[in-house]
């Protein structure tokens, strides 16, 4: 009895270690592939398709700040959703991978339902497989039949691109498809130096527009992160660890507070050199603060209010004293309202400045 028992419990700890080392591979997620740690790469999970147009609709039905009539053009570009009828997909299209979605609109999605966008290493691993080498995800042969590419002719249009429903070709070894060719896929990695032009973000995998040597495994590529295109999409991944990178709503407002000062900055320094005349200068912030946030600069003045009020709470000889506020903390002030703005876009404006309020206490020595 004593030896069954110690080989129950050796048993017992054995598949215990097992399922530690190889959490859920009997039962991944739907619709997505385990991708096994290699390479200096933990273990995850990889989305076998590229995001369609359907499951891109049951985003934004749900997410309004996303629809097309109403996300921010700064974040999303001229081009989103490019060929639909507000915010209805393109008829025959359902399972044809979205386009026209920038960065921004891409991570909003993988978070909203609960994944990440890949990094090149990740994307990389799982379009590789087991070929180490090889110039495509299938081996060294041209791609003929094995993928959608070099589809562009003049009659073509990026509004309607010639995509293909999503798994319309023959899989890698890991069981993904369309990992060369139907659309560039955002990966979540920066470029690793600062662009006069603006942020950008790498692209893997190649699109219909790309020729044979584009749809090449080790071909890099960039775009704007506040911009879409006809050749652009993506798919998700999911950490076996749970690990998830910055929330989208503080990376855009962060990145919308840098805009409008570098925006400022441009404005002040045209005048200075005669450029722009000052009369003009009023008008030009006003339109700078009206692109980047989607509120009319009048809107300043209730963040002022909310300010001036968490002040005098603060300290109560100051509340007949007027508040000087400059340029920095007012822009400052349109960042942490456009994070609670983005977090909370179903809510009251009233109910925002609440929270907003509420955040400005908590940062007030920063903002002073």
């Amino acid at each position: 009895m004593k030896n069954r028992s110690g080989i129950y419990n050796g048993l017992t700890i054995c598949i215990l270690v097992l399922i530690g080392i190889y959490p859920c591979k009997a039962n991944p997620p739907e619709n997505m592939v385990l991708i096994p740690a290699g390479d200096g790469i933990a273990s995850f999970y990889m989305d076998k398709y590229e995001v369609t147009n359907a499951q891109y609709k049951k985003f934004i039905d749900a997410k309004p700040l996303w629809q097309k009539d109403k996300a921010l053009t700064s974040i999303v570009g001229d081009t989103y959703l490019w060929g639909w009828k507000g915010n209805m997909y393109p008829k025959g299209r359902a399972n044809h991978p979205v386009v026209g979605i920038s960065w921004f609109a891409a991570k909003a999605y993988v978070e909203w339902v609960g994944k990440e966008l890949p990094t090149q290493a990740q994307w990389e691993k799982a379009a590789r497989g087991a070929l180490i080498g090889k110039k495509y995800p299938w081996g060294d042969t041209e791609p003929d039949n094995k993928a959608n590419y070099d589809r562009y002719t003049p009659r073509v249009s990026f509004s309607r691109p010639p995509t293909k429903e999503v798994g319309s070709y023959p899989p890698n070894e890991y069981g993904l498809y369309d990992m060369a060719g139907n659309v560039e896929e955002w990966c979540f990695d920066r470029l690793d130096v600062d662009d006069i032009h603006g942020r950008y973000h790498r692209l893997r995998g190649g699109s219909w527009f790309s020729s044979a040597k584009e749809l090449q495994i080790s071909r890099i590529s960039q775009h704007p992160a506040d911009d879409g295109m006809g050749t652009v999409g993506f798919r998700c991944v999911s950490a076996i660890n749970g690990a998830k990178s910055k929330n989208v709503k503080t990376d855009m407002s962060s990145w919308l507070y840098e805009n409008m000062q570098n925006g400022f900055d441009s404005a002040l320094y045209s005048v200075s050199e005669g450029f722009t005349p000052h009369s003009g200068l009023e008008a030009r912030f006003d339109r700078i603060v009206q692109y980047y946030t989607g509120h009319p600069r009048t809107f300043e003045k209730e963040l002022m209010r909310m300010f001036t009020e968490v002040i005098a709470e603060q300290n109560s000889e100051s509340q007949s004293e007027e508040v000087s506020i400059s340029r920095d903390t007012t822009l400052l002030l349109w960042k942490f309202y456009l994070e609670i703005h983005f977090e909370h876009i179903e809510k009251s404006v009233e109910e925002k400045l609440r929270l907003f309020k509420g955040c400005v206490l908590e940062k007030i020595d920063n903002l002073l």
